[in-house]
């Protein structure tokens, strides 16, 4: 039973229901009773991140006086909303109320904000005359600035704010012609906690928890268990599939997913990936949880926003899944220089030049940058052919 006494209680039931999701959109509100999961994953499906966890019980405590911000980055598909809401799931107690946002764009956001004052208005109407009914619709700007300041009550501290998918950041150092400064959204006093889920790892003003790729086989094949219900332990199938999908998560939950709706096996999964990885994708599509986060489109969606701020970088990216996905480094495209085409003659004419173009790639969690080198994700190395629909991108 939540303590009535404890600061921000009085705001924990403005919430929104997970079924409220048609009518509302892109918000969630969370409170202490809650009783069902808010987004698809089952929560008895997560598997691993322990020490990521542990940072984030650290840095996201609402009992400190500053403003906490974490953002936690990654490749596409490394499963940076499941963390969070996972994380939000095990601790949504110790905070007066846990709000999940959807801030893939600017637009989405103010919508949702637009959304979130309605709910906060309706509740103070209830409070004062025992009304809930608004009818006077506010202005996006002056819905913003409401939310803004019920954010920054001095009695309303003890918040958690997840904005999802803050995948195209315009900051300082962060040219996007189609990005915003999510800071413009934040609380107008410092308190609270914040947490960022987003691809790029340039958000300096939050600390940062990086998503890599699972490193120990064991937890692979977990995934792959519980997610096709079949045993994947000690089926050499399983584990050559594991290896292949060399620790990437959604694509375990992919193939585990579609395992788990048709009589295929393990073996056969892996033989019709390595064939035609386009046409197993184009025909799994209704047979997946996440309609809406295929591994082409999360990847695909990184690499437009990777060209639209450095062309040339995106062409080297592809050029580099052609030479392989590790101990890639500067000299070994200098040797090709004076080579055309002309994109590529600019790319390798500097250190600083190819340097540029790598930390734009990085930054987008595309590549791993290791001291002396280079290299891509397995995944993305056996998905950047002619035929996989990437060339449409640069």
């Amino acid at each position: 039973m939540a303590d009535p006494s404890r600061p921000g209680n009085q705001y924990q039931h403005i919430r929104i229901d997970p079924g409220a999701k048609a009518q509302l959109g892109n918000t969630y509100i969370i409170h202490r009773e809650l009783a069902h999961p808010i987004r698809k994953i089952d929560e008895q499906l997560f598997v691993g991140r322990e020490d990521e966890l542990a940072h984030l019980h650290e840095w996201l405590s609402p009992s400190t006086e500053r403003q906490n911000v974490v953002a936690i980055s990654g490749l596409g598909g490394m499963g940076k909303t499941q963390l969070s809401l996972h994380f939000a799931r095990q601790h949504h107690q110790r905070y007066s109320a846990v709000i999940w946002l959807n801030a893939s764009s600017e637009v989405t956001l103010k919508a949702v904000y637009m959304s979130l004052a309605q709910r906060i208005r309706c509740h103070n109407k209830q409070r004062e005359a025992g009304q809930s009914e608004v009818t006077e619709q506010l202005q996006e700007e002056q819905a913003i600035q409401l939310v803004r300041q019920w954010l920054s009550q001095a009695e309303n501290k003890t918040w958690l704010l997840i904005f999802d998918n803050y995948d195209d950041p315009r900051l300082p150092g962060i040219p996007s012609s189609t990005g915003y400064d999510i800071r413009t959204f934040f609380p107008y006093s410092t308190q609270g906690s914040i947490l960022i889920t987003t691809r790029s790892s340039r958000i300096t003003f939050a600390k940062p928890v990086r998503l890599n790729k699972f490193d120990n086989l064991n937890l692979s094949l977990a995934v792959l268990t519980k997610r096709s219900g079949r045993q994947a332990h000690e089926d050499v199938h399983a584990k050559k599939l594991a290896k292949r999908f060399d620790g990437l998560p959604l694509a375990l939950v992919t193939a585990g997913d579609y395992i788990s709706q048709t009589a295929d096996s393990f073996g056969e999964y892996l033989q019709m990936y390595e064939q035609s990885w386009t046409d197993l994708a184009e025909n799994s599509d209704n047979l997946m949880e996440y309609d809406d986060r295929t591994l082409y489109s999360t990847w695909n969606l990184s690499l437009k926003q990777v060209a639209a701020q450095d062309p040339q970088a995106a062409e080297l990216f592809r050029l580099m899944g052609y030479l392989g996905n590790a101990d890639l480094w500067y000299k070994l495209f200098r040797k090709g220089a004076g080579s055309t085409p002309d994109w590529f003659c600019d790319i390798t004419k500097s250190n600083p030049r190819f340097n540029k173009a790598m930390a734009t790639l990085h930054s987008y969690s595309l590549i791993e940058a290791i001291l002396g080198h280079y290299s891509l994700h397995a995944m993305l190395l056996g998905n950047l052919g002619p035929n996989t629909g990437w060339s449409t991108v640069v």
